[in-house]
């Protein structure tokens, strides 16, 4: 889910021009509530997987292997991993004599191996309670791609405790900064590594987008003058220009079922919020204000859009019904609320606000309730975007001096940077992908 800025918006209805209350049905979603203060996460013991020989190489697998899964077991926002030295004994059955004695509701042991120009990773992850192997699995691959087997793993684990899809396996898009001045378009896992360029068209690309299958990015460009709007998808490697039209093509939505696209259009003078059919090409407008309307964000029900709207006198966050109908405002406090990103667990919109130190991040409940301000730093801290499981975000910040990427937890805890990512801005975090 991309949301792009009204301060954009404004200034590219600027470049523009230099380039040539209804009533409707009423209808309530019910969401459930995932956050509490007094969640406590669950501890696993995590021994370093073996292998049958100790030469550099393998010694280095060893603790990256143990780096990354401890990290995407964190990050999973269910657990804190305790990482034990010793080879604990494993019983018949499988159960680890350590696993009796740990206050932990699982343990993983396992080894790894190196054959060739490939690497296989054995993990078994033991539930205490019952004693039993609950994951006993061989991941291989070529190697080299020894943190992405990790990161299924890591998937694995959380789904076998929780029941739910873990998101070690997704990735954020984001916009990288050249030294010419020009904006590509940039892909990375979620922790920041195997960082690859997209777009390299030498112009402004900006406001990516994921599709909900994760197959394909839309995104906003100059490239060929007009600010339009174009798909990238990335299992072609191909892009196609899906929206043209004179004036502002921008901050591009994808709706939860694929279809349409939410964007801004100001090919009527004013910017104002669209959907784009995919499948026929035709728009549908969906806002009538003499403001600027702009950012929109989708429910993930499908059935609501956020967006970010001036027409108060001052920009504020607003929701309406997909069809433009049921508007109300969401926001009354701050004098400049912009950029609104929708939970994909659909109680809570992530929102940027101008603060004393620049701009900061907050998160409201969908019912206008628990203002909750995640970011208060130097410099200013801007385009949140939602972790497929809606317990982290991904947000920009100049509090090191040039803009970078940084993730956090829902409550604004373990604000962290994500690495080797240079200048860079607009992330959005990919849905879960396989």
């Amino acid at each position: 889910m991309r949301c792009a800025s009204l301060q954009l918006a404004l200034s590219l209805c600027a470049a523009s021009v230099l380039l040539n209350w209804d009533i409707g049905r009423t209808q309530t979603d019910v969401y459930l509530k995932a956050y509490t203060k007094t969640f406590q996460r669950m501890a696993i013991d995590l021994y370093p997987l073996s292998s049958p020989n100790q030469s550099p190489l393998e010694t280095k697998i060893s603790k990256t292997v143990t780096e990354v899964l401890r990290n995407d077991l964190w990050m999973s926002g269910y657990f804190t991993v305790n990482v034990r030295t010793g080879s604990p004994t494993l019983t018949n059955d499988g159960e680890s004599g350590a696993a009796q004695t740990s206050s932990a509701i699982a343990t993983i042991v396992g080894r790894f191996r190196v054959e060739g120009g490939s690497i296989s990773l054995q993990p078994q992850v033991l539930d205490r309670a019952s004693g039993r192997v609950i994951i006993r699995s061989t991941y291989r691959d070529r190697l080299g791609t020894e943190r992405y087997l990790v990161h299924k793993i890591a998937d694995d684990i959380v789904f076998q405790l929780t029941g739910e899809r873990g998101i070690a396996r997704s990735k954020i898009a984001f916009v990288t900064q050249k030294a010419d001045g020009s904006k590509e378009l940039a892909l990375m896992d979620y922790d920041g590594h195997g960082v690859r360029e997209l777009t390299a068209n030498g112009s402004i690309n900006l406001s990516p987008t994921w599709s909900p299958d994760g197959g394909k990015i839309c995104y906003m460009s100059y490239r060929d003058g007009n600010p339009n709007l174009y798909i990238y998808d990335l299992r072609t490697e191909t892009e196609t220009r899906i929206s043209a039209l004179p004036g502002l093509n921008s901050a591009p939505a994808w709706s939860p079922d694929g279809k349409s696209l939410a964007l801004t259009l100001s090919k009527d003078g004013n910017a104002e919020i669209y959907v784009l059919d995919l499948d026929s090409g035709q728009y549908r407008r969906l806002t009538y204000s003499r403001g600027i309307d702009s950012s929109p964000s989708w429910s993930p029900s499908n059935r609501e859009i956020a967006f970010t709207s001036d027409r108060s006198g001052s920009p504020q966050i607003y929701i309406m019904d997909a069809d433009g109908l049921n508007l109300r405002r969401l926001t009354f406090q701050g004098s400049y609320n912009d950029s609104p990103c929708w939970s994909p667990r659909g109680d809570k919109i992530a929102f940027v606000s101008r603060t004393d130190s620049g701009f900061d991040i907050y998160t409201i409940d969908v019912t206008g309730e628990n203002l909750m301000r995640l970011t208060d730093s130097s410099g200013s801290n801007e385009d949140p975007s939602w972790s497929p499981n809606g317990f982290s975000l991904v947000f920009s910040s100049t509090r090191r001096g040039q803009k970078e990427l940084f993730t956090m937890f829902w409550d604004g805890s373990d604000q962290k940077p994500v690495a080797g990512n240079g200048i860079a801005y607009s992330p959005a975090w990919s849905p879960r992908l396989k």
